[in-house]
Formats: structure tokens, sequence, C-alpha cells
């Protein structure tokens, strides 16, 4: 009998449903890895459509691709780097 396997996806239903699953996985234990694989998808997906995606495809790619970065941020326990106040409020000069 032969192995069954998952229909293939075309690469843009492929990343947005890795993008979604990501979103919403409950499980910190195989966050990671959904994070993972969904950023690989998207850049897939640029890579791919490099010359025939639209501007409003490219800015949606981006968007997920921050969205994705900033979540394996977080995930990873860093802070973001917060500029030093150079002076204090309320201080004439």
């Amino acid at each position: 009998m032969p192995k069954q396997t998952a229909p293939v996806l075309n690469s843009n239903e492929g990343w947005k449903r890795l993008f979604e699953a990501a979103l919403f996985e409950r499980d910190r234990s195989v966050l990671p890895a959904r994070l993972l694989e969904a950023k690989h998808a998207i850049m897939d997906r640029i890579e791919d459509s490099i010359d025939s995606a639209s501007y409003a495809e490219r800015r949606l790619l981006l968007g997920a691709l921050n969205t994705i970065s900033e979540l394996q941020r977080l995930e990873d326990g860093n802070e973001p780097a917060r500029p030093e106040p150079t002076q204090a409020l309320g201080q004439a000069a």
C-alpha cells in the first residue's frame, strides 16, 4: 500500500496556513518549531515571487515575516533595545 502524504500546497496557500498555525499555537513546546516553519515558508514565497508579487503581497509577506521575527524574539525572552534617556523630563534648558 502506498504511503499517504499531505496534499502539496502552492507556496501562497502554504505560508499563510503555516503563519496562522504559528500565530494560534498554544503549546509553548511546539511554538518555536511552528515559528521557524512559518518563517521558512514566508521566505520561500518571497523568493518564488520576487518578480511577480504585487506591492500589496510584498507588504503582506514582509509584515508576516516581521511578526514571526518578533514572536521568536519574545519566545527567546529577549527584550527590545531601549534608547537611553538623554535628558530628564521637566528640566529647563
